[in-house]
């Protein structure tokens, strides 16, 4: 009889030698490459918890060792959720190899995550050195970008003060009505035989209610006056309201630099801030602090742009390509000549017009929100009978004036070499904005599962780790990546002996 399908082995036929676990994990296996890598690490060094000597009374504690790679698997298959981490324990083959059996509670899976921020960050920065190590670096240029990763929160439970005013006004427009709806029934009951205008025999506990939660809302309200902050969130403190083109989150914005050889991310970072103007000098001090590259270019967007910022990179000897904010629009658009049509003349410290008339220094530096600023301006009689006087003066105006900030010539300097930098700015956009489609996309990746901005900021190093991890394995292999660790381990045992 010809057997028309393959047939499977019986569930209740008896082994004599059943297959072991590891015969289960090909040797490419990318598990294989986790447990490699966790391997090498200086656990306690880290800061990971539960790796001190001694021991403690009741139950031992689940060694960190395998709980990072559950959670390094975990995060590269696309599994963050701690409860789903613990489905897989006891069904899934591959987990079952890399933490050895172990069955660890989703509380405990998630408490790990939790109370190892820094540690998960410190392992994140230990890859980034090994990538170095591999010469997986260039070092030469890094792009810099941000986006906006939701926080375990949301915008309902984050307030601003107009947002505060806002719901007390309305809070308070309610409890009037209420209370205006209850006298009149009161009125009505004590008129015999009118009967009641309003038939609501609980609008006295409608206004108990809410006047509690006016008075949670003004202490709210009290709160945001006494801190520094100008946002307050009831469940997680850190995470901010952020808003780009239209579009509010209640979150963190993260940044990355990434190296432009394998497009390897060499630096990150969790902030609060709702732009990115502060962050580019930071994130290239983070990721030469890894590279120690003599000359580091950096390439970002024009949201990152700030005189301050360039002056910071002129002074540390970064060259950065970052486009310039075009101020002059408006004046264009009103038939008007922009400011840099007006020429600066540092060896007399003057600016000329477009007719040729000088804008002479007015007064001293003045200080304003911590630049110091000189002004500069027109004369009168000069303005008054300019020819170009409607192209340069709204009808109001009387004389010309222009504010430059006292490093100003860093901007110009910067200016003059963003001429040439529409390779750079190619480069940019294809170089940094590539890790956040994997990570957002490919990992499914879009939003934080703890609370806390230094907890958040563990999270994030777990996610680019699992980010470079994928791509030196893409690159390496599995094999040549677990023969390094070897040799890594082994150089690591030589070094502790010789100390």
């Amino acid at each position: 009889m010809i057997r028309r399908y393959k047939t499977g082995q019986c569930r209740h036929r008896m082994m004599l030698l059943p297959p072991s676990l590891d015969e289960y994990v090909s040797e490419g296996n990318p598990v294989r490459a986790i447990d490699a890598y966790v391997e090498t690490l200086d656990l306690q060094t880290l800061g990971f918890q539960n790796t001190g000597p001694g021991g403690q009374v009741g139950q031992p504690p689940f060694p960190p060792g395998a709980l990072l790679k559950l959670y390094l698997y975990g995060y590269l298959n696309r599994l963050h959720s701690s409860r789903r981490l613990e489905c897989e324990t006891v069904r899934n083959l591959e987990v079952m190899w890399l933490i050895e059996g172990l069955h660890p509670c989703y509380k405990t899976i998630a408490n790990f995550r939790k109370d190892n921020g820094a540690a998960l960050k410190a392992s994140n920065k230990d890859f980034m050195l090994l990538c170095k190590q591999l010469g997986l670096y260039g070092g030469e240029q890094v792009g810099v970008d941000g986006s906006f990763f939701k926080g375990d929160t949301a915008t309902a439970h984050s307030y601003t003060a107009k947002k505060l005013d806002d719901q007390l006004a309305a809070l308070e427009k309610k409890i009037k009505d209420y209370q205006r709806a209850l006298a009149e029934q009161d009125a009505a009951d004590d008129r015999a035989g009118l009967g009641s205008l309003v038939e609501d025999g609980a609008l006295g506990e409608k206004i108990a209610r809410l006047k509690a939660k006016q008075a949670e809302k003004q202490a709210l309200r009290e709160r945001l006056e006494q801190s520094a902050d100008r946002q307050i969130s009831t469940v997680d403190p850190d995470a901010r309201l952020l808003s780009k083109h239209g579009k509010v989150t209640a979150g963190y914005n993260v940044q990355i630099a990434v190296d432009a050889k394998h497009k390897l991310i060499v630096a990150s970072e969790v902030t609060q801030d709702g732009n990115d103007t502060g962050q580019l000098v930071p994130m290239l001090e983070k990721a030469q602090a890894v590279l120690h590259s003599e000359y580091l270019t950096g390439l970002a967007d024009v949201g990152y742009f700030s005189g301050e910022q360039a002056r910071q990179a002129e002074e540390k000897d970064f060259e950065i390509y970052v486009p310039v904010p075009n101020k002059g629009k408006a004046a264009a658009k009103a038939g008007r000549f922009a400011r840099d049509q007006f020429h600066y003349e540092a060896e007399v410290d003057r600016y000329r017009c477009p007719q040729g008339d000088v804008l002479a220094p007015c007064g001293g530096l003045q200080e304003r929100e911590g630049k110091r600023i000189q002004a500069y301006k027109s004369q009168v009689s000069a303005c008054k009978a300019c020819p170009l006087r409607s192209q340069c003066l709204s009808p109001k105006s009387r004389y010309k004036k222009i504010e430059r900030w006292e490093h100003e010539g860093v901007v110009e300097r910067h200016l003059q070499r963003m001429k040439n930098a529409g390779t750079a700015m190619k480069t940019r956009s294809q170089l940094v904005e590539h890790p956040f489609g994997p990570l957002k996309h490919r990992a499914g990746i879009h939003h934080f599962w703890v609370r806390g901005l230094e907890k958040c900021r563990g999270e994030f190093g777990l996610m680019v780790l699992c980010y470079n991890l994928t791509r030196v394995l893409n690159m390496l292999g599995v094999d040549q990546f677990r023969d390094y660790c070897a040799q890594r381990t082994e150089n690591g045992a030589n070094n502790a002996a010789l100390a």
